[in-house]
């Protein structure tokens, strides 16, 4: 990676982005898919055999499904735009969002109109149906009075709504609860004017093995119901990066890998072992200040680290909560400076953070210091999962966390190719 921030990047704390991480991630997982497609999936207890009810992973069983690469929360902090266009160069078939503004980010970055299908996944309200159908986006429902309004929308505008229809088998977050009259519902859905049901979905809750096959056997019964009324769904979707590499026969036509795209690979994923997912960023930034303190002096709010005998010598790096970098850190988290570590000290404030240099010999004012992800291609590395239990959290908090203030800094082959800077857009 880069040594130093493109010249036009007006902040040494920055983001990097290895493009040719993302697309080689993708290629792996399109590997992966590949190499452990089942023959059929199982079919659910009492599901009704109309047709298509209960069907392998796909229209053609053994075929691998499509890839929905899930973007939401600017690509995991990656920068949206940046990472859409790589994953569809890539061949990715769809993109998934969260919400609308999401999507109408990566929408307009295209003109208007991304050249794959673009899934909110998210519940949109009736107040913003209109500009995501105009655009074309996909929206979820679990509510047939929106499937309604959606099409009134879509017939005055002289466009159809493509909509894909979540139930509820087990999350209770969103979602159409199943029952005995989903059905039903679904093919009065159906049959609306101006309204494509595209799609049917559900998200697995991952506790544990047995409740996931009773979320999946819940699904695929309400879609052979539905099928066994001639309603006909392109894509049935259950898995994300967890679900695909744990359940491959519940892949169904489409998965939609988000943190696995990132480097992120889930744990207990077995079928992961011969695939590499690399890392694709790098939070860096540079030591502002060097002090000597005397024994007994305290760094920052509280003093709540204080010099031992001999005293230490303290570096002050430009970064802080506000940039991603989480306050529970403090006096926990260690950064790389010349290829060593070097222990957080004090609490993190919102802008700056300290770390003991003593660690570092020849460490100076002007250093690279990173704070997550490896120095340099071959480099020692601080891993996401490192982070994430010295915070005690979850992966994706820690890379979807990273502020808008802190630039994006796009690498290809090793070179800077681009940059985002949120705050000065001109200038990036």
């Amino acid at each position: 990676m880069s040594e130093a921030p493109p010249p036009r990047v007006l902040r040494s704390t920055r983001l990097e982005v290895d493009l040719d991480a993302i697309s080689h991630n993708f290629r792996e997982l399109r590997s992966l898919l590949a190499a452990t497609a089942p023959a059929a999936a199982p079919a659910a207890p009492g599901a009704p055999r109309g047709p298509g009810a209960a069907a392998g992973p796909s229209s053609a069983p053994g075929r691998p499904p499509k890839v929905a690469a899930v973007l939401k929360a600017d690509a995991y902090g990656l920068g949206a735009v940046a990472v859409a266009r790589e994953l569809i160069s890539a061949g990715a078939d769809m993109l998934a969002i969260a919400c609308l503004s999401e999507a109408l980010e990566i929408a307009r970055s295209f003109g208007g109109f991304a050249p794959v299908p673009l899934l909110i996944m998210g519940h949109t309200p009736d107040e913003y149906l209109r500009p995501a159908i105009e655009a074309g986006i996909r929206l979820t429902v679990f509510d047939p009075s929106q499937a309604q309004l959606a099409s009134r929308i879509a017939a005055s505008a002289g466009k159809t709504a493509i909509l894909h229809v979540k139930l509820d088998t087990g999350m209770n977050r969103l979602g159409m609860k199943p029952d005995a009259l989903t059905a039903s519902l679904l093919a009065g859905m159906a049959a609306l004017p101006a309204l494509r049901l595209e799609g049917i979905f559900s998200h697995l809750a991952l506790r544990n093995r047995d409740s996931d096959a009773r979320q999946y056997e819940l699904f695929m019964k309400v879609v052979g119901e539905a099928e066994g009324r001639g309603l006909s769904f392109e894509y049935r979707h259950l898995c994300d990066s967890i679900g695909l590499m744990r359940y491959p026969e519940y892949r169904l036509d489409l998965v939609r890998p988000g943190a696995l795209l990132y480097g992120v690979k889930p744990m207990k994923a077995p079928l992961g072992d011969g695939f590499e997912f690399r890392l694709p960023m790098a939070l860096k930034t540079r030591i502002t200040r060097i002090r000597e303190i005397a024994e007994g002096e305290g760094v920052g709010y509280d003093a709540t680290f204080t010099a031992p005998a001999g005293g230490a010598l303290i570096g002050t790096l430009p970064i802080g909560y506000a940039d991603g970098y989480p306050r529970c850190l403090s006096n926990k988290a260690q950064v790389l400076v010349r290829g060593m570590r070097a222990p957080v000290v004090g609490l993190i404030c919102m802008d700056q953070l300290c770390v003991d240099l003593g660690p570092v010999p020849g460490a100076r004012e002007g250093d690279e210091v990173t704070l997550l992800g490896a120095e340099s291609a071959r480099g020692p590395e601080v891993g996401v999962l490192e982070l994430a239990s010295w915070a005690l959290t979850n992966r994706n908090e820690i890379i979807s966390s990273i502020g808008r203030r802190v630039p994006r800094v796009y690498l290809r082959g090793g070179s800077v190719v681009g940059s985002v800077d949120y705050l000065l857009p001109e200038e990036a």
